[in-house]
């Protein structure tokens, strides 16, 4: 049996279908469903049997189908109140802490 060598530039970052699934806040099902249905990247290296795909690929893809989501910070929604009759100070409520009475 012939083995081939894997190889691997040193700015590759390979991840499985259990980390493109946790990145993009999916089911790591999902993935395996994009990838039978050709809807992803194909898998650049097999590891102990698994696909592995070049992150760079995966995102770049993610981004053009908007399957990647910007997380967005808890008080982004909030600011767009600002301006619209919301009388909330959004840096106070920031660093403000819940206190118990």
């Amino acid at each position: 049996m012939a083995q081939t060598k894997l190889e691997v530039s040193n700015n590759a970052f390979p991840v499985g279908a259990a980390e493109v699934a946790a990145r993009l806040g999916v089911k790591p099902r999902t993935v395996h469903t994009w990838r039978h249905r050709n809807l992803m990247p194909a898998p650049r290296w097999t590891v102990s049997g698994q696909p592995a795909w070049e992150w760079a690929e995966v995102e770049t893809w993610a981004k053009h189908t908007a399957r990647l989501r910007k997380k967005e910070d808890m008080y982004t929604g909030m600011l767009a109140l600002e301006g619209s009759g919301w009388g909330g100070n959004l840096e106070q409520m920031r660093t403000d802490r819940v206190t118990e009475s």
